[in-house]
């Protein structure tokens, strides 16, 4: 029975009676146990019980309407997550506030509003699941909407049913892996061109072809990967062109001449380069690192290593970084000291100085606490001196991959005799005996080093390692050894040899040239005057050919005006200044005219006496330049050599010309008619005509060959001096080129007449005998030059001069007027031939061992000049096995 005041209090509030009635029952179910515990106890007041009962309704009624707003709060953020298309976690939210909300009339229109909501993004949800391929699914979701409680009539719902039915709709083939596979391909997609954007091509196509994996027709990656591929051709064409650059600079770099290096003083040429992080490089912070004052008063051994590494940190002058900055300084632990001794934990030290290096202060702590100090990789570690050596370690050496036979002595008993010539073939008897190959142990026994009971040494090959069990004491001088035949490792040696050449010849010519013809003598009639004879005439010139005025219809042969030459002893061009007989029979063919050229001419044509001056003048200037750098890369003690050179193959024997002593082809003077006929042309008249053509001469032909290597030859023996900055060279360059043939042959000629009948000489064969002629630069000594620095080591030093002075005599002597009666010449030939030798220590990596070392070669400029003849030339042509090649 539900109490009058209770009732009252919720009609109040407006619930109507059913309600309250069906809240009180659910209220009673709900809090079963309190009602049995109220019908048990039946001696209890009904006032009391009445009141108990109103608690609960009312608690009841309260709980009803908290769930029906947490609905209608789910509802508002369901649709919010549907208006971000999140279509699941929405259906979630509509289908939880659909329970919230019970069947009641006062919440009818709320129930009603869930129930739309939960049906229209239940379809949604269903179309994007059979979209994805998630048939089945959508399927369920649709049928939990077409129920009787939600809405068995939603046309939307009916539509999508049928149509998952049909595969023209949703295609069957779909499957949710598929549509993860598209999802993840679009990331990949994404990812790839965010690569691509910051230049990152190899994690852009790694993103591509993990693209391609997933799907294999996919276009869009092979067109990213095609931008990239594209990307990546343009930037080689820039590290082209840069490199091209590069290798041009290092060409332009190859003509510096170096600074020479006056002294060695206050340099550290102890071989070997830094090692940031190994002993030697701690060994220089301990050299380097000075502590401006160190004072300890019985301090105990712990307390000095603590405050020498603050201040290693404090004082560190090589490194910015704090976490760097300072040395590690450690002391071993667990050694007791000699008999009587105190621990070293209890001795003390008692030191003051100033200005002093972190070596000497080190040194200093040990000392006076009975100990050493041992510089390792990364630490210092002091150790007692009395420590024990009789404990086994065993420790891992990196060594070299020919550890057995550097660190022997090698080599077999007399190595033969010395010979002057350092590349001399050959060599004494037992320098190439084999000698049985030494173990490990062996080798480090031969080095002092005592192995006691149960002591080894393995060295295993493949991974050039050393396995070493021995004492301490015994180890540190393994450690020395190794350190020592590491350094011998990297006693490479890097040479190049240069061959500079300048070479500069000037030509200055001025000079007149005069004709003049046939005059009478000024007041006489009697007298005439006029130029020279014909027979004063140049050999072999062509007046017409090199006169400025030559009137028309001269001839076969024209007369230029004036005709009669004055100035033709008068020396020009080559007939003045003259070349060197090689030279002159390698230019034999190029040489069409002797003279000068006309430059400007006078001419009087009408005059009595008709004349013309011409100016010949040569302001001429040629230089060529060639600079020849060969390279090789060599270890201490190995020679080596490097050949950049064509085979140039030519005859050195000649079988003779033959010639017939009887010929009834014709003859060479043919018979008959008028004239026997010139060569096989026959006589006006029939008669036969001989046949230069058609006798059958046999010039000389080649029958034996030599090959002469021809360009740029390095052989080299260098070794690396003891304090490893020093290195004598035994060096031999030659630099050989092909300057052209000689002809040594003469043409076979025969006589005969021509078809007017006048006797002529006719060429049957040129019968050219030809030899080479070599130009070759070469030198064969042995220096001692500085790592990195470059020596001059030989050269020549030529200039040929030759001056012409011709004049008329009487008219040459004239003053002013005789210089128009001159010719001067004069020509400056001038070479200067330089050979310069650089050498440097590099590593297997191909950095230079002395880093702290200035100037000298470059090794990846040496690189791209080697064996490199670069003509530079003004004016010059290609060499001469270029032009024989080419034609």
């Amino acid at each position: 029975m539900i109490p009058s005041s209770l009732l009252s209090k919720f009609l109040k509030k407006g619930f109507s009676v059913a309600f309250i009635s069906a809240a009180i029952c659910s209220a009673n179910l709900y809090a079963g146990p309190t009602g049995d515990a109220v019908s048990a106890k039946e001696s209890k007041e009904d006032s009391a019980g009445a009141t108990t009962l109103s608690d609960i309704a009312e608690r009841e009624m309260v709980r009803r309407l908290q769930r029906v707003k947490d609905a209608e709060i789910g509802l508002d953020e369901g649709q919010a997550l549907e208006a971000d298309n999140d279509f699941d976690g929405a259906r979630a939210k509509y289908k939880s506030a659909l329970e919230n909300i019970p069947r009641a009339p006062l919440v009818k229109s709320k129930r009603d509003r869930a129930t739309k909501l939960f049906a229209d993004v239940s379809v949604k949800l269903a179309h994007q699941r059979a979209t994805e391929g998630r048939r089945e699914e959508a399927k369920e979701l649709l049928d939990a909407v077409l129920v009787d409680e939600v809405a068995p009539a939603h046309p939307e719902a009916k539509k999508i049913m049928l149509r998952l039915q049909d595969p023209e709709w949703y295609n069957h083939a779909l499957t949710p892996e598929h549509v993860t596979n598209v999802a993840e391909v679009d990331r990949l997609l994404k990812v790839a061109k965010g690569y691509f954007n910051l230049g990152d091509f190899d994690n852009s196509e790694k993103q591509y072809d993990a693209v391609l994996r997933i799907d294999r027709y996919n276009t869009a990656a092979r067109r990213g990967q095609e931008e990239i591929e594209k990307a990546r051709r343009d930037y080689h064409k820039s590290s082209r062109a840069h490199t091209r650059g590069r290798l041009m600079r290092q060409v332009d770099e190859a003509w510096e001449t170096q600074v020479p290096l006056l002294s060695v003083e206050g340099r550290d040429i102890g071989g070997g380069g830094d090692d940031s992080t190994g002993r030697e490089y701690i060994a220089r912070k301990l050299r380097e690192t000075i502590i401006p004052q160190v004072l300890f008063d019985e301090a105990t051994v712990d307390e000095a290593i603590e405050f020498l590494r603050q201040k290693s940190k404090e004082h560190d002058p090589f490194e910015t970084d704090e976490a760097e900055k300072g040395v590690n300084i450690v002391r071993r632990q667990g050694a007791a000291g000699p008999d009587g001794a105190a621990p070293v934990e209890e001795q003390t030290i008692s030191l003051r100085v100033s200005n002093l290096p972190l070596a000497e202060a080190l040194r200093y702590v040990a000392e006076g606490a009975g100990m050493k100090y041992k510089i390792e990789p990364y630490t210092v570690v002091i150790v007692p001196l009395w420590q024990g050596t009789s404990d086994l370690y065993t420790r891992t050496f990196r060594v070299p991959p020919d550890f057995l036979s550097s660190a022997s002595d090698g080599g077999g008993a007399g190595g033969g005799d010395v010979v002057d010539d350092p590349f001399a073939t050959g060599g004494g008897d037992g320098g190439t005996a084999l000698k049985p190959r030494q173990t490990a142990k062996e080798i480090l026994m031969s080095q002092g080093i005592t192995f006691p009971e149960g002591a080894s040494a393995f060295f295993n090959p493949r991974t050039s390692t050393l396995v070493a069990r021995n004492t301490q004491n015994n180890m540190e001088l393994i450690e020395v050894l190794v350190q020592e035949l590491l350094k011998a490792v990297a006693s490479q040696v890097y040479i190049t040899t240069k061959f500079v050449e300048i070479t500069q010849t000037n030509l200055d010519e001025l000079g007149f040239d005069w004709m003049m013809g046939q005059f009478n003598m000024p007041g006489s009639n009697r007298i005439f005057g006029g130029g020279g004879t014909l027979g004063n005439q140049r050999g072999g010139e062509s007046p017409g050919n090199d006169y400025t005025f030559v009137p028309p219809g001269g001839g076969t042969t024209p007369v230029p005006t004036g005709r009669f030459p004055v100035t033709s002893g008068l020396r020009f061009g080559l007939d003045g200044i003259q070349s060197n007989a090689i030279d002159g029979l390698l230019q034999e063919k190029l040489l069409t005219s002797n003279i000068s050229p006309a430059i400007f001419g006078v001419g009087g044509v009408l005059t009595d006496p008709q004349f013309q001056v011409v100016i010949r003048a040569l302001n001429q200037k040629k230089g060529a330049d060639l600079m020849t750098a060969p390279s090789v890369v060599t270890r201490s003690g190995q020679r080596a050599k490097i050949e950049i050179i064509r085979e140039f193959i030519y005859p050195t024997e000649y079988d003779p010309p033959e010639i017939p002593q009887e010929f009834f082809g014709g003859g060479i003077q043919g018979g008959g008619g008028l004239g026997g006929g010139l060569g096989g042309l026959g006589g006006l008249g029939g008669g036969g005509g001989g046949a230069a053509g058609g006798f059958p001469v046999t010039p000389a032909n080649p029958t034996s060959f030599e090959m002469r290597p021809v360009g740029v030859t390095l052989e080299v023996d260098p070794v690396v001096g003891a304090d490893g900055f020093t290195l004598e060279l035994n060096i031999a360059p030659e630099v050989t080129e092909f300057e052209g043939f000689v002809n040594y042959g003469s043409p076979i000629q025969t006589g005969a007449v021509d078809a007017l009948g006048q006797p002529t000489t006719i060429v049957l064969t040129e019968n050219r005998i030809e030899q080479p002629v070599f130009s070759t630069r070469k030198l064969t000594t042995s220096v001692t030059i500085w790592d990195g620095q470059t020596v001059a080591i030989g050269g020549l030093i030529r200039e040929d001069v030759q001056n012409v002075q011709d004049k008329v005599p009487l008219f040459g002597d004239i003053p002013l007027i005789g210089r128009f009666f001159r010719t001067n010449s004069e020509q400056h030939f001038k070479k200067n031939l330089m050979i310069f030798v650089t050498g440097r220590l590099i590593d297997p990596a191909g950095q230079p061992v002395n880093s702290n070392v200035t100037g000298g070669a470059n090794p990846e400029a040496g690189t791209a000049a080697d064996g490199a003849a670069i003509d530079l030339g003004m004016g010059a042509g290609a060499g001469a096995s270029d032009a024989l090649f080419n034609n």
